[in-house]
């Protein structure tokens, strides 16, 4: 619990910090940018792969818990 205050309260002094800053006078060099765009596309790509692999799982347990077991007959079940 302690983490997530601590964690919160820092993003909050950030966003603070951000939005009362009028103007930075600053730039990202090509360096910064290209590492930035790395990140969000590994971020995406991570994400997708988590997501097809979720998938995947529920798709399994599903077709697991429907299909009928080895050696019963799928007709008893019927009634």
């Amino acid at each position: 619990m302690k983490f997530i205050n601590r964690t919160l309260s820092l993003g909050l002094a950030c966003a603070c910090l951000l939005t009362i800053c009028q103007s930075a006078n600053a730039y990202i060099d090509p360096g910064s940018g290209s590492y930035l765009l790395q990140i969000l596309f590994a971020g995406l790509l991570g994400a997708a792969f988590m997501a097809k692999t979720a998938f995947g799982n529920f798709k399994s347990a599903i077709i697991r818990r429907f299909s009928p077991r080895k050696g019963e007959d799928s007709a008893a079940h019927v009634g």
